[in-house]
């Protein structure tokens, strides 16, 4: 994707349970690259990247070389980090899944607060063995 990448952040939105569990499963993760959790919300983020319009509205993902992903391109670019799912990180960026991963990532953001009540803000035992 970009060879020229040496580190992402990741902006999620922290009031969201769907996204707090993203965070953690990305943050158990193997990764290619260091990766930096920052809550969208926060003065950190404000400072940092107070200029990037979907903060807080849509998953970003950000390149220390200015590269800027939202939406369906910063899911595929937080499964691309990490050595596990890289590979499917590349077929769902790609023609045969692109639309359809596309309109799952959409579908999952708008709903997303709905979901939230599905979710369980104890430990999870698939997102740390999900080989099991």
């Amino acid at each position: 994707m970009q060879p020229d990448i040496q580190q992402l952040t990741v902006l999620y939105d922290e009031t969201c349970a769907v996204c707090r569990r993203a965070r953690d499963w990305l943050a158990g993760q193997p990764t290619f690259l260091p990766v930096e959790l920052v809550p969208a919300g926060s003065v950190d983020a404000e400072r940092r990247f107070g200029a990037v319009p979907w903060k807080g509205s849509e998953l970003v993902v950000i390149a220390d070389n200015g590269h800027v992903w939202a939406g369906p391109g910063a899911y595929i670019m937080a499964m691309w980090v990490t050595r596990r799912w890289r590979p499917w990180s590349l077929r769902l960026a790609g023609k045969r899944f692109g639309r359809q991963a596309e309109r799952m990532f959409h579908l999952i953001t708008a709903n997303r607060k709905r979901l939230g009540w599905l979710i369980r803000e104890e430990e999870c035992d698939w997102c740390e063995n999900p080989a099991q």
